[in-house]
């Protein structure tokens, strides 16, 4: 049962229309998104194809602290260490056979919880997301989501309504997000059982100052965990954030990187 990079959350203390502006300004298209009424929430996006990056903050705090949604909770809880990536959101169409694998494995499954967006237009948008713990870990799972619509005719269906649409700096692929890691083979290993992904091999990438190795996802899509070995961002980041994801990796741009409310976006030629 194959899973899909669907998309990354970056948690804002501010309107999610600011992150669609500052993301414009390097040259990405980002849209708004809509808002989650029931849980006080609101998001813009960037697409690169069907994965893509939500920023997501809160609108009616009074909402979002009743709210039972864990990634509702979790912005609730973590919005004071600051804003930045936070969460990764894995795509299924085999639900219901997730919910059964994990509770095989002793995990505490929480769902599948329904959700919809309002979009700007009144339409409504639908999914549903299941989430998990590990009683036997203290790090904290993905979570997955299952759409309403086929791939192919969400995919239609945000073209035409030009949320998939190409980005000036010719970004064309969300290929991996980067998770900080305090002991790198705990991490890899965790994650390993919880979703029996592939395993890559280490390495070290000196730019951010850690060890890293990725859990593949099929194609050039994978999560790469990163435990600190020297002073840089990888070791910011977990100072900081905790074990959680920091920057994310966007193929097809001209080399660089970009800084945006507290996570880091490398681009990289294709």
């Amino acid at each position: 049962m194959q899973l899909a990079l669907d998309h990354l959350v970056h948690f804002l203390d501010r309107p999610p229309v600011e992150a669609t502006e500052k993301f414009r300004q390097h040259g990405f298209h980002a849209v708004a998104g809509g808002r989650h009424e029931p849980w006080g929430t609101w998001n813009s996006l960037s697409y690169f194809g069907l994965s893509y990056v939500e920023f997501l903050s809160i609108e009616v705090r009074a909402l979002a602290e009743r709210s039972e949604n864990p990634l509702i909770r979790q912005l609730v809880e973590e919005i004071a260490l600051g804003e930045g990536l936070a969460q990764i959101a894995l795509r299924t169409n085999r639900m219901n056979e997730w919910v059964n694998k994990l509770q095989k494995k002793d995990l505490i499954v929480q769902g599948p919880v329904a959700g919809s967006r309002k979009r700007e237009d009144g339409s409504i948008l639908s999914w549903r997301m299941l989430f998990f713990e590990d009683p036997q870990s203290k790090l904290r799972p993905p979570f997955l989501i299952e759409w309403q619509q086929s791939d192919e005719e969400r995919e239609n269906d945000l073209k035409k309504r030009g949320s998939i649409a190409p980005h000036p700096n010719q970004s064309n692929s969300l290929q991996q997000v980067g998770v900080a890691a305090a002991e790198l083979e705990d991490a890899v290993q965790t994650w390993k059982r919880w979703l029996d992904c592939e395993v890559s091999e280490a390495w070290i990438d000196e730019r951010i100052g850690a060890r890293c190795q990725a859990l593949e996802l099929g194609g050039t899509k994978r999560i790469v965990f990163c435990q600190p070995i020297a002073a840089g961002l990888a070791s910011e980041a977990l100072a900081a954030g905790g074990q959680r994801p920091f920057f994310a990796t966007i193929a097809g741009a001209t080399a660089g990187h970009d800084q945006i409310f507290g996570a880091t976006y490398f681009r990289e030629e294709q």
